[in-house]
This record gives structure tokens, C-alpha cells and sequence, in this order.
């Protein structure tokens, strides 16, 4: 089996995750994706993020449709800052025989090096890179050690623009997210009043 791992957190879930995780399916042929949403990522260790309960919710409800993706609460089981190579792991001993591959954009390949046992991740990887149109790879596969950059394969992806961040800040001033999230999502969100100002 070919597996994609597909980690982050999710808050919310966008198109922007949906559509590069189908080109890294489609690029990669690969039969399933697994989603990850994070417990605490340990970049974002500062920022308050909504419960791991509504992100998996919301991510379940995003992939629902798309009998390729599914969602995997490994990280969110475990608790504490989540660890890519920790997850790497576990899915490894889940599946011994299956080739794996771990889907990331351009910019977390950029700090890839600062991750925990980067060297280890890539051995049990392929590293399928979402790039941007004129978005040039080669000046940061440059700065990577050989053994990680022959693990690494680009993916061109639709440039959408959207970020979970923007979609957070949307909700907060009431303007609309229609279209930068599925329908289900949006309606999640409305329903638990997730990114609002506390009353």
C-alpha cells in the first residue's frame, strides 16, 4: 500500500489542505490519506488552538466524501506537543509492509532540518512537497542534507491562497467563509461558535 500522512492542525480545516493533499495523491498514486490533526504542533506550542476534539470533528467532516481520505487521531489519542516521528512510528508498526509517504508544503520544508529526527523521517518517508506555481524548490533542497533531498518530490500545486489563519480571523469580524471551507465545516463552526469573540 501506498499511505500519505498529512499532519497539522487543522484549525479549521480548508480547500487549501483538501486540494494539495488530492495532488499529493494523485502525484504520489498513493491509495489512502491519512489525516493528522495535531495535539499541540511544537511550533505553535503558544498559541491557543481549539479543542482536538472540534478539529478532528471538522476534518472528519471535510473528508467525508472522499473515499481516499481518512482521519487518524494518533497524535490527539497521545496528547502532549505531537511529534511527527513519533507518529511515523506508530503508523510504521500499523502498517510494516506499506510505502509511506508524508505529505508537507514548501515552507515546512524550509525548517524541516529543526524538526525532531529529521534523519528518520525521511528514511521512512517519501517527502511529497506541495510547491506554488513560481515557487522556486531548488534554493531550498539546496540547503538540505543529500539523504533528504533524494527523499523529496514535488508535487505543483493549485495556488489557493487560504489559511487557517485568515479563515480564524473572518469568523471573528463576521465576515463570510463561504468557499474557503466545505459547507459542512462552515457549519460546524457556526453551530459551536468556535472563532468568536468570548460574550
Amino acid at each position: 500500500m501506498r499511505l500519505g500522512i498529512f499532519g497539522g492542525t487543522f484549525d479549521p480545516v480548508h480547500y487549501g489542505h483538501l486540494r494539495l493533499a488530492e495532488e499529493a495523491r494523485e502525484a504520489a498514486n498513493l491509495e489512502r490519506v491519512l489525516f493528522v490533526p495535531a495535539s499541540v504542533s511544537p511550533f505553535r506550542t503558544n498559541e491557543p488552538l481549539s479543542a482536538a476534539e472540534a478539529r478532528v470533528q471538522m476534518a472528519r467532516l471535510a473528508v467525508q466524501h472522499n473515499p481516499h481520505f481518512e482521519i487518524s487521531e494518533i497524535e490527539v489519542r497521545r496528547g502532549g506537543v505531537s511529534y511527527t516521528v513519533d507518529t511515523v512510528r506508530v503508523i510504521r508498526q500499523q502498517y510494516p509492509e506499506a510505502e509511506l509517504f508524508l505529505i508537507l508544503g514548501a515552507d515546512a520544508l524550509q525548517g524541516f532540518m529543526d524538526w525532531r529526527e529529521p534523519y528518520l523521517i525521511a528514511h521512512e518517508c517519501h517527502l511529497l512537497v506541495g510547491v506554488r506555481p513560481n515557487y522556486d524548490l531548488r534554493k531550498t533542497l539546496k540547503q538540505l542534507p543529500e539523504p533528504i533531498r533524494q527523499r523529496v518530490q514535488r508535487v505543483p500545486m493549485t495556488p489557493m491562497g487560504i489559511s487557517a489563519s485568515n479563515i480564524r480571523e473572518h469568523v471573528r469580524t463576521g465576515r463570510s467563509i463561504r468557499y474557503l471551507t466545505p459547507q459542512d465545516v462552515i457549519e460546524y463552526i457556526q453551530q459551536h461558535r468556535l472563532y468568536r469573540e468570548p460574550e
